[in-house]
């Protein structure tokens, strides 16, 4: 080595030795720093760029970091400005030989250094190499983050992420509604340092309806950078002994990772045996529109991914609506807010929407905009087709039968917005032949909830309420139903559905060409005058409120389902019978359930095809003879007649002429529930006739009671029998274990003893009401216990119980073990004193372990729910009213534990003589808190547990929303301790008039409230130890 750098040198030294001047040489050093930028540094440079995965070799990048190019450059300009100015010049040379000679010094150093590294770079073998795969690369988004709803759900997914319990996470929701974006901004918080999480790698890929496994086989081996032929046992061989996440967005089935993909299944760390030694951190997280898929690919967690709301949605609709255009006009400002609201929080829609409204300058422009989508003229709507409903289209496609297809296009004859029961659901599926293959109610609405199940997996259709009684249709999901229906818009005739008059007074307007085209008319909404017979005759109403027909040709030839469901906006005077059937000769589905009509005309023989009829709540007094004409009618529905009378009152109608029911052929399911009973003879040909599947009705006699055993009975009201003591449930229903029973309404009876056998396979909801004599709810001698009845499996399915005007009976033990009940409401049962007998209370952790509501008013002798603690594991609503001698949830000595009430979400109490509430301190989900008229109550958290509280460390209040105390007469305190309420927003204090201080800490400053009310004399009375709390709240307050 020393030989070559002597030889180097000895040519340096020769190169400089022909240089014979300063100038001379400092332009040849400038040439050789030149050369070392455009032939060695900006060529390397160039070689990483031209080559994609390429990066220069370690050795070559040290010597990259050794030539410090811009530190030489600034030496180079250095020593030529000193060259410069070294002195007086005779000539092109210094008299200043000393200068000189330095600034040669410092060049030879120079120019020896060029070429030393120009010497080493020659030797390199290689300057590039395969770049190693990034543990995370960037995926670009066009979204900026809204709101606090993203972040929670990246929080709560970086939790899993260091879970060692969790490896499999499931995010689901309805297309379009940010799931995507979820999942990228996931990769994307892992990027860099230390915020990876211990991932090696993190392996991003889009799976999509029809997956292609090869390609995507083929997109992780260039992810790991592996060779581009590897197969998915090279994958597997070099993942299994590393740490990885793997990010999978649009499934849609089951993905078997190892087979599809070559991916070591992830496991927990309890389930890692693979290595003692070594444990690897394996996670995968995916997005799904089906919450089914999250079961097959047993996720261990699931996020549900919710639509935006409010201020949040209104954020990302002006990120691609023009913000500036929004903001120059008030007029705009309002019509965009209602165009906003019509996305209903999906984001998906506000960005189409939105992008649709970017260039509109004008309030015309706006409003043209929002009738536009009020009438669900989507082509006028730029993107709307393509961009909106296509992709949403694609969770309809993919559903697993025409069946549920069929049923969800069904919910879209519903107004845009409206809670759906899912019984009427139900019954409409059943009505239009969706659901045909069942032997009785029961089995019926078996088929129909799982269907609704599918439809809620898929997140087409939503549940409502807790107990799960409503569903309801997002807006949008709504108006691509429609569009489906219409056949992807092409055929707007096809289908007739509206909310209002307008709707109505709209499509009286349309040519008979295109009446000739409706196979469908939907209407729910008020009615008002005559406007619906003018609508479906086009015809003179005379003065009798009765339809002219005189046409030469029906109006919808081709109609075959007519849904006209709504309430009455009519005087008495003004209900009419209507006489619509010869347009409609094609007719099969028939509701007009809620219409103001008092009268079926004769002309109803015309509907020939008529499968379906649903006449409930109507004011039908009397059913034509003519009915009977109607041989194919297979459903018929007449629940609850009334009769509203000019002071706007509903009377109860006993309909008659139900005689011609027992001769329909085809007759398959009757309704009468709430209506007048069919004699008993007509109930024996129907007997007979062996076709019917279901029957309700009102039973007020003990003949037609007897007849129930041999009846498929679905919803039974009894009513005024007061000659049998005893009440058999079996008796109730053509099957001895109760098949087919749903609902049983026991009122106003002389029953003493209700017993309990069979098994109430169908039995959902129970009603008793007016019942002085009934002392007990019993079960068969060879049951010892009625909570013996329940955990062997019987009334699997009893949901709702109702207990009101009892006043012998003492307990409500028999209800304890009921293994769905979600709601539970106790009304004037003067005898009961504890909701549960003592005796009873055995496996107490098993006690009511589905139970969401429980509802308890009037109840005067009362003095504590139970003996033992219940933990009521998910019962979110409280209510407790008008128990004057209730003075404490339970009897038990024992404090309650923190597990208690874990779901609980609101608590109202009134007229009760409880004397704390300390126990609501520290619920986790607490949101409502409201008491009033409780005069026993001096404070409401008791002095004992305020100490264990300061003591204790845990959070007050954690998610308490909204605080209303009042008519609380000797409230002196809520508590002398100050405690947090981080989220509280509402605050109502009234008539509390020896209450002095309200418990804030001054973090309370820190709360934005929508309002706080309290009594105009209470608020100058109250003390405040910190005056910037009464600062902030003046701001918030509507003094009374």
């Amino acid at each position: 080595m020393d030989i070559v750098n002597t030889y180097l040198w000895s040519a340096v030294q020769e190169k400089l030795n022909s240089i014979t001047s300063t100038k001379d040489l400092l332009d040849e050093v400038e040439r050789a720093l030149q050369d070392l930028m455009d032939n060695y540094v900006l060529v390397d440079q160039e070689l990483v760029a031209n080559r994609h995965g390429m990066q220069l070799t370690p050795q070559v990048q040290r010597w990259h970091d050794k030539v410090q190019l811009h530190e030489r450059q600034d030496t180079m300009n250095q020593l030529k400005v000193a060259y410069n100015n070294r002195g007086c010049l005779l000539g092109s040379c210094s008299l200043n030989l000393w200068a000189n000679y330095k600034i040669s010094q410092s060049l030879i150093k120079l120019y020896k250094e060029i070429n030393n590294l120009k010497t080493e770079h020659d030797a390199f073998k290689e300057i590039t190499e395969t770049q190693p795969p990034r543990a995370v690369l960037e995926i670009a988004t066009s979204v900026t983050l809204v709101g606090n709803t993203i972040k929670l759900n990246l929080e709560k997914v970086r939790g899993y992420l260091v879970d060692d319990d969790v490896s499999m996470v499931g995010i689901w929701g309805m297309g379009g509604v940010g799931k995507t974006t979820l999942l990228n901004e996931i990769n994307n918080s892992l990027l860099g340092g230390d915020t990876n999480l211990g991932f090696k790698y993190v392996i991003s890929l889009v799976v999509s309806k029809e997956p292609q496994f090869e390609k995507l086989q083929n997109e992780i081996s260039k992810r790991l950078g592996l060779p581009s032929d590897s197969g998915k046992s090279d994958i597997f061989e070099f993942l299994k002994k590393k740490n990885f996440l793997l990010l999978l967005d649009d499934i849609w089935k089951r993905v078997d990772l190892p087979k599809d993909l070559g991916i070591p299944l992830p496991l927990r760390q309890s389930q890692n045996s693979e290595n003692r030694g070594q444990r690897y951190k394996r996670k995968v997280i995916f997005t799904t529109r089906d919450d089914d898929v999250c079961a097959h690919m047993n996720a261990h967690k699931k996020i549900k991914v919710e639509c935006l709301e409010g201020e949040e949605a209104w954020h990302l609709f002006k990120q691609f609506a023009s913000e500036e255009i929004i903001n120059s006009n008030v007029i705009i400002e309002q019509l965009a807010r209602k165009v906003m609201k019509k996305c209903s929080g999906l984001p998906l829609a506000l960005k189409v929407i939105g992008r649709a409204t970017s260039n509109m300058k004008t309030p015309e422009e706006w409003r043209h905009m929002l009738r536009s989508l009020i009438k669900m003229d989507v082509r006028t709507v730029t993107g709307i087709e393509e961009s909106l409903f296509h992709n949403l289209k694609v969770s309809y496609d993919n559903l697993a039968i025409d069946t549920l297809r069929q049923c969800f296009l069904c919910c879209a004859q519903w107004r845009e917005g409206i809670l759906i029961k899912v019984s009427d659901l139900i019954e409409h599926w059943i009505g239009c032949g969706l659901i045909s293959d069942f032997g009785n109610m029961g089995e019926a609405f078996d088929e129909g909830y799982s269907l609704i199940a599918k439809l809620n997996e898929a997140c087409l259709l939503e549940f409502f309420d807790i107990d799960e009684r409503y569903v309801k249709l997002h807006d949008v999901i709504h108006n691509m139903a429609l569009w489906i229906v219409f056949e992807c818009g092409k055929k707007k005739n096809k289908c007739i559905v509206g909310a209002s008059v307008n709707d109505l007074s709209q499509f009286l307007n349309w040519e008979a060409g295109n009446c000739e085209e409706t196979e469908l008319i939907s209407y729910n909404g008020p009615f008002y005058g005559d406007s619906l017979p003018k609508f479906l005759s086009d015809q003179n109403i005379d003065e009798k409120g009765q339809v002219s027909v005189a046409a030469t040709f029906p109006r919808y030839p081709n109609l075959k389902s007519l849904f006209m469901t709504g309430y009455c906006r009519c005087e008495t005077r003004e209900m009419m019978v209507i006489n619509f059937y010869p347009h409609m000769p094609s007719l099969t589905h028939l509701n007009l359930l809620g219409a103001p009509i008092t009268g079926l005309s004769k002309e109803i023989r015309f509907l020939v095809n008529l499968q379906y009829l649903n006449i409930s709540l109507t004011s039908i007094r009397s059913l034509p003879p003519e009915l009977e004409e109607l041989k194919q009618l297979k459903y018929f529905f007449f629940r609850i007649p009334s009769f509203l009378t000019s002071e706007g009152k509903c009377v109860p109608i006993k309909a008659d002429g139900l005689s011609a029911l027992s001769r329909l052929p085809e007759l398959q399911v009757l309704d009468l529930y709430g209506n007048t009973c069919l004699e008993a003879g007509d109930l024996r040909i129907l007997m007979d006739r062996k076709r019917i599947k279901a029957i309700s009705m009102d039973v007020e006699s003990v003949e037609i009671l007897r007849l129930l055993k041999d009846l498929p009975t679905w919803r039974i009201n009894l009513e005024n029998i007061h000659d049998m003591p005893t009440l058999q449930l079996c008796d109730l229903s053509y099957k001895r274990d109760g098949e087919g029973l749903m609902e049983l309404h026991i009122s106003d009876c002389g029953f003493e003893d209700l017993l309990i056998n069979g098994s109430g396979v169908s039995l959902k909801q129970i009603k008793l009401s007016g019942l002085p004599k009934l002392k007990q709810i019993s079960c068969p001698k060879e049951i010892t216990r009625p909570t013996e009845a329940f955990r062997s499996g019987c009334f699997l399915k009893l949901t709702y119980v109702s207990i009101s005007n009892c006043d012998s009976l003492r307990s409500l033990s028999w209800v304890l073990h009921l293994p769905c009940l979600c709601v539970l409401e106790v009304d004037k049962c003067l005898a009961m004193e504890e909701l549960i007998d003592p005796a009873e209370m055995q496996q107490a952790s098993s006690c009511l372990p589905n139970l969401q509501f429980l509802k308890i008013k009037q109840m005067p002798n009362l003095v504590s729910l139970c003996t033992c603690l219940l933990d009521f594991p998910v019962l979110s609503r409280l209510w407790l009213k008008f128990c004057p001698k209730l003075e404490q949830i339970t009897r038990s000595t024992e404090a309650f534990p923190s597990g208690c009430f874990p779901k609980l979400t609101d608590v109202y109490i009134s007229y009760c003589d409880l004397r704390s509430l300390s126990w609501v301190l520290h619920l986790p989900c607490l949101r409502i808190l409201s008491v009033r008229n409780c005069s026993g109550m001096e404070g409401l958290i008791d002095l004992a547990d305020q100490m264990q509280q300061a003591s204790s460390g845990l959070p007050t209040f954690p998610r308490l929303q909204s605080l209303s105390i009042s008519h609380m007469l000797n409230l002196l305190s809520l508590s002398t301790c100050s405690l947090d309420f981080p989220v509280l927003s509402m605050l109502t204090l009234k008539s509390c008039p020896k209450l002095k201080k309200i418990p804030f800490k001054s973090s309370i400053v820190n709360n934005k409230f929508e309002h706080v009310t309290v009594d105009k004399d209470l608020w100058e009375s109250l003390e405040w130890e910190d005056t910037t709390i009464r600062s902030h709240l003046t701001k918030f307050l509507k003094a009374r």
